[in-house]
């Protein structure tokens, strides 16, 4: 059996809003916002809401952008 790395085994697991706001540097509104308009699923129990870090991770690299790259990804 392979041992997972740290980065795969911190995909799998839930953090909650704070972690979230201190990680992407964003204000509670802000994330009441992606966790309305769908850009960022969350759970929610008992009032309080939970996000995967594969979620997050989805999130900033589907937001990527490199300036020295065109649309087509070449150079």
């Amino acid at each position: 059996m392979l041992r997972q790395s740290r980065a795969e085994v911190l995909k799998d697991t839930w953090i909650d809003n704070q972690d979230v706001l201190q990680t992407l540097h964003i204000s509670k509104r802000t994330l009441q916002t992606l966790r309305t308009n769908g850009t960022l699923p969350y759970s929610k129990v008992k009032g309080k809401f939970y996000y995967r870090v594969a979620d997050i991770e989805q999130l900033l690299q589907d937001n990527y952008y490199n300036h020295n790259f065109k649309q087509d990804g070449n150079k």
